[in-house]
């Protein structure tokens, strides 16, 4: 018969080494021998990590589960495999068509009692389904109990803000500690921080030498292992009774010991992570090791941990010949190497006490008392003592058993102090990032700049913050901006691919045809199995008037990703081009199922009827549009057009004038409100427009095709032909036909500007 859990520490030894194929025949054998939830469990995540959900599933599946992790895992399995209907069944049983309004907070609460640490990844993944099937008002519940519980899930905040839904209570509430019932549920049961009772944390530090970084900037940093939790793993690992964990110092034998001043912080120190503790005027750190609380129970278990020291104000590490004063240590303890044998502390370490100074081999007539004899003396290996260290050291000197239980306490509380700071200062920038984050997605994009550059230098210059900036010039209009910080993001971290489509659109608009061909090659070699690779590439052909090669790509981005609406706007923008109007409105019509707030499909739908000359149907698609993204004057300006067709020139003028509010210099804007002037007789009006869109766009032929009329009208004759022959120099093929028509005088119709926004 195999023993169970030493090959399950394998097999997770295997999968966090990414050796999947000897985790996944490790966990065959494990299933032969135990057909048990914990073993089909740790099959299927064998296979899922390496990347085989449907594997995954058919374990899962195959077998009649019970434990919760399972169903957690299965219903992401289905997730993954598209099938929402019976992820829906394995997270709520079968009452999810069931739930309602009503009933939905009490359905949250089984969920958050049946998964206990893992109820926020599960609420999470329910949302994820209540989305997809059109049922926004559970899902956004289910997201705000999910950053409730953990408000590290960034994804539930982002959900939230892209469907337009409210976050509430804000992002300064949201991202707070004091908010936290319960650390557990960010961080896990088995995490090295718990939260049950919050006064026996089991904190865990270690040093951290940042780049080019002296020994006074070194920090302190905390370490959480990352696969304890209760999920990824099914071996519980060793947990001491933290309720009698007393406080342990251990002198690093054979390192030297730096001394950091907790205001000596460089430039380079960390935002957040990293705080001195109170009352505290120098932080004694090894530079090797780790420190952590360990109980005194684990020193009657392990003979090869035998170690002692309390907190002292005078020198402490007497024997490496560091003399540095160290007061109100806290939770700075110092673990012994990893290696069982590697070090052993032999128990002839003097006791510090507050009041004496500790030098082996020297004689202080102020000590309260001798190091017991017994310490001299050589510890056999294999022998286990009897009596714990505190044991043996209360039991001999019972007045200080009460200073020891009050430097637990002190430890405790520190630790717990510590703890709270450190989360509370990632907490704040997640805040701060919050903040910016909804302003974007309501598309208030100044606002939203000058929150993402306001963040710490380090945080700004991160790929995530710098292509939030990109994508809000994008929503602007303004492609130069855009193309500019998209580029650092592909300098910073050429791996990222998220928002590269949008990159790729600003670098369409500006007709950027070589960066665009350098970009679609990188992405090329960087994932074609992402979307983005094939929007990317896309759009370079389609730049280069390669109209069918583009929708065989963009049709490949979908065929990637089913659930990308822009993919699906992008290909609807194609066929609008090539005349295949019921294509494109298809392809639009399913990127607003995908994302009801998806306003530039919106926008499509309304510039395929303005085509057919529907304009009321186009009118109303175009304010659909405005309504997500009040701020786009362009959106506006085809509103205004739509409205000079219907003949309220009235109701386009100042649907422009709103435009032009927000965007004084837009060309389409002034030109629309140019050529709507020139209709109603207004030529002086006129002129003054597109003298100003001469100096925005100086080599636009269609200024001054529009201002050579104008002049013709005036009866300025010379100065029509001198435009006319400006728009021919400058589009020779375009132009042409319109310039005969207007100097035709028979033809008194004005051209319409039937060009559309790329």
């Amino acid at each position: 018969m195999i023993i169970q859990e030493p090959i399950q520490a394998a097999i997770w030894h295997c999968l966090n080494h990414y050796a999947y194929s000897d985790a996944i025949f490790l966990a065959e054998r494990l299933c032969a021998e135990f057909d048990s939830d914990e073993s089909i469990f740790l099959l299927a995540t064998c296979y899922y990590r390496s990347g085989k959900p449907s594997q995954a599933y058919t374990i899962l599946s195959g077998k009649k589960i019970v434990s919760e992790k399972c169903k957690f895992l299965l219903a992401r399995c289905c997730v993954d495999l598209h099938k929402l209907s019976e992820a829906e069944t394995v997270l709520t049983g079968n009452v999810g068509d069931l739930i309602s309004s009503s009933s939905c907070s009490s359905f949250i609460e089984t969920i958050i009692s049946d998964y206990g640490d893992s109820a926020p990844f599960a609420l999470q993944l329910i949302s994820h389904i209540w989305w997809r099937s059109e049922r926004s008002h559970l899902a956004a519940e289910a997201c705000r109990k999910a950053l409730y519980l953990n408000p590290f899930l960034w994804q539930s905040f982002q959900d939230l803000c892209d469907r337009g839904v409210k976050p509430d209570p804000e992002p300064t509430k949201i991202f707070k500690v004091d908010n936290l019932e319960n650390f557990n549920k960010c961080l896990g049961s088995n995490s090295h921080v718990n939260s049950t009772p919050l006064s026996t944390y089991n904190l865990s530090y270690e040093s951290v030498n940042t780049f080019n970084s002296t020994p006074a900037q070194k920090m302190v940093n905390m370490s959480v292992p990352s696969s304890n939790s209760s999920i990824s793993s099914g071996i519980q690992p060793f947990t001491p009774d933290m309720n009698n964990a007393k406080a342990i110092f251990v002198r690093p034998i054979g390192r030297k010991v730096k001394v950091i001043n907790e205001n000596a912080y460089s430039p380079l120190t960390p935002s957040f992570g990293v705080f001195p503790l109170e009352n505290s005027d120098n932080l004694s750190v090894c530079s090797s090791q780790s420190m952590v609380l360990v109980p005194s129970a684990t020193l009657n278990e392990t003979n090869d941990q035998k170690f002692i020291s309390k907190r002292s104000s005078k020198p402490v590490f007497s024997q490496s010949g560091n003399t540095s004063n160290i007061s109100n240590l806290g939770t700075q303890q110092i673990t012994m190497p990893s290696s069982p044998m590697s070090h052993v502390v032999r128990r002839s370490s003097r006791i510090i006490t507050n009041n004496c100074s500790v030098k082996e081999n020297t004689k202080s007539p102020n000590k309260k008392f001798a190091s017991p004899k017994s310490a001299t003396r050589k510890i056999k290996s294999g022998l286990v003592p009897k009596k714990s260290v505190f044991a043996d050291i209360t039991e001999k000197h019972p007045k200080e058993r009460g200073v020891v239980e009050v430097e637990t306490l002190t430890l405790a509380q520190q630790a717990l102090n510590l703890q709270k700071k450190t989360t509370e200062g990632l907490l704040s920038l997640l805040r701060d990032i919050g903040i910016a984050y909804l302003q974007l997605s309501k598309f208030n994009c100044k606002k939203a700049i000058q929150l993402f550059q306001s963040l710490p230098p380090r945080q700004y210059k991160t790929g995530f913050v710098l292509s939030m900036i990109g994508k809000a010039y994008c929503e602007q209009s303004d492609y130069l901006q855009s193309i500019k910080y998209f580029s650092e993001v592909k300098e910073h971290e050429p791996y990222r691919d998220t928002l590269m489509e949008l990159y790729s659109t600003s670098l369409w608009h500006q007709q950027k045809e070589v960066a665009l061909s350098a970009l679609a090659q990188h992405m090329t070699a960087l994932d074609r199995n992402s979307s983005s690779t094939w929007c990317v590439v896309g759009n370079c052909f389609s730049l280069q008037k390669e109209h069918q090669t583009a929708i065989k790509y963009f049709q490949r981005a979908i065929q990637v990703n089913p659930d990308f609406p822009y993919a699906y706007a992008l290909l609807g923008n194609e066929y609008l081009v090539t005349e295949e109007l019921e294509k494109a409105i298809t392809c639009f019509q399913k990127a607003v199922k995908l994302d009801p707030r998806h306003y530039k499909s919106w926008y499509g739908i309304g510039a395929i009827y303005q085509k057919q000359e529907r304009y009321e149907l186009a009118e109303m698609h175009y304010k659909r549009a405005l309504r997500i993204n009040h701020s786009s004057a362009l959106i506006m300006c085809h509103i205004a057009v739509v409205q000079n067709s219907m003949d309220k020139p009235d109701q386009a003028l100042h649907t422009l004038h709103i435009a032009l509010t927000l965007e004084p210099k837009h060309p389409m804007c002034k030109y629309q409100r140019a050529q709507i002037y020139s209709k109603l007789g207004k030529l002086p009006e006129a002129l003054y427009e597109l003298e100003e869109l001469k100096e925005i766009v100086p080599k636009e032929s269609l200024v001054y095709f529009l201002t050579g009329k104008v002049h013709k009208k005036l009866g300025n004759i010379h100065l029509a032909l001198m435009n006319f022959n400006r728009a021919t120099d400058l589009d020779p093929k375009g132009a042409s036909n319109q310039i005969k028509e207007a100097i035709d005088p028979t033809n008194n119709q004005s051209p319409l500007d039937d060009s559309d926004d790329p």
